[in-house]
């Protein structure tokens, strides 16, 4: 087993003591478990926090100024973080120094609070999130990340937040470009099927879910909501639905992953994005709890038609769909959809009690529609097999060649 052995002098600023110190920072060895883990930069400012540091404003301008000359490691020391105000990062970071916010064990530092989110990134960039723990009552998002791009989410932990209404974690807009997520847990997320282990939404481009952990939802795991987000991967995670996580007194089994747009105006301002890479995966669904909404990759319709497409389909295009030669169904994918099936590649997974790989659901959903159609029908045949990534390092790089 391949193990890197890091050995740095660090200058330290130490914000939560009284005075500052200059130490060598220990050798870390990566264990089996985290044989992937980051390796830290050579030379990096070290900056430790506990429990009472106040991470505000001022703390973060201080943290900028020193991305100005070196890259940045903030490290969490062990112990629980009770958040009474968001922690928000705004304006910061650098492209050419990494910002690093890290524990030094996984999930030894623990962000909880009830507040609507614990820690919020906008306008930020090249940002690794490391062995962080997210838990507790928080209400909208454990962690949102908007118009940043560059962003990765690292060994980290989402657990236990029942009371989640949108997602553990959110990455939106367009410049939320390049947004990793890989090798962290996720586990009993969210209060209903507006809540998600990650929400991409609005545009956001590469978002990149690499060998995760994912256990009990209230929504669909994943999602990539409409206004064309698009180029999103999903490699080698193990999702988990156990049929007992209750939503309204019920047992869920939700999609796990996620295409959506909800059309509430008339024409809709949402289209799907079109370009997505899901393999070597493992879906698995309990026999027990709802049975209804077993799929592995769903793009969902809701509401009206958006400008120059077709979502509401008719009865006859839905048959089409279904039993139509792959020449039919992916004219009527693109010419009333707008999905091109030889660009969604899917492939190479493992299914337990999988209903259907690939499908499109339609539903009216909102006061004024009249939807021809409405219900679920396999595309599976329709997608693509082939140029699948088949590495963990070809999966962190899919799509770069063409940003």
């Amino acid at each position: 087993m391949k193990r890197y052995i890091l050995m740095s002098l660090l200058v330290v600023t130490l914000f939560s003591c009284e005075k500052d110190a200059v130490v060598e920072e220990k050798e870390e060895t990566v264990t089996p478990e985290a044989k992937r883990e980051v390796q830290v930069e050579a030379t990096a400012t070290v900056v430790n926090v506990t429990p009472t540091t106040a991470l505000d404003a001022a703390f973060w301008t201080g943290i900028q100024t020193m991305l100005q000359s070196n890259h940045v490691d903030v490290v969490f020391a062990d112990g629980t973080y009770n958040i009474s105000s968001t922690i928000t990062l705004s304006n910061i970071g650098s492209a050419t120094k990494r910002l690093q916010l890290k524990a030094n064990t996984v999930g030894a530092a623990v962000l909880t609070g009830s507040i609507a989110k614990l820690m919020s990134l906008n306008n930020c960039q090249n940002i690794l999130i490391h062995r962080l723990k997210f838990t507790g009552a928080v209400s909208e998002y454990a962690l949102v990340i908007q118009r940043s791009p560059n962003i990765t989410i690292a060994y980290c932990r989402f657990e236990n937040m029942p009371n989640l209404y949108y997602g553990a974690v959110g990455a939106h807009y367009p410049t939320s470009n390049n947004i990793i997520i890989r090798q962290s847990q996720f586990s009993n997320v969210g209060i209903g099927s507006t809540a998600h282990m990650i929400y991409g939404a609005f545009g956001v481009k590469r978002l990149k879910v690499i060998e995760n952990t994912f256990t009990d939802c209230s929504g669909s795991f994943i999602r990539f909501r409409g206004d064309n987000s698009t180029h999103g991967v999903v490699y080698g995670n193990t999702f988990n639905s156990t049929g007992t996580y209750m939503v309204n007194g019920a047992g869920v089994n939700p999609i796990f992953v996620e295409v959506p747009v909800f059309n509430d105006i008339n024409p809709g301002d949402e289209t799907f994005g079109t370009s997505f890479m899901v393999t070597k995966n493992n879906f698995n669904y309990a026999t027990i709890g709802n049975q209804s909404t077993r799929f592995a990759l769903a793009f969902h319709h809701s509401g009206f038609n958006p400008v120059g497409r077709t979502h509401l389909i008719s009865a006859a295009d839905a048959a089409t769909l279904g039993t139509g030669t792959v020449a039919e169904k992916r004219a009527m994918m693109s010419g009333k959809l707008g999905l091109d099936g030889t660009k969604i590649l899917f492939g190479g997974n493992n299914n337990v009690n999988l209903s259907t790989n690939v499908v499109y659901r339609c539903w009216s959903a909102y006061d004024g529609v009249v939807a021809p159609w409405t219900g679920v029908v396999s595309i599976g045949s329709a997608v693509t097999s082939t140029g699948l990534a088949t590495t963990y390092d070809a999966a962190l790089v899919f799509y770069d060649n063409l940003y």
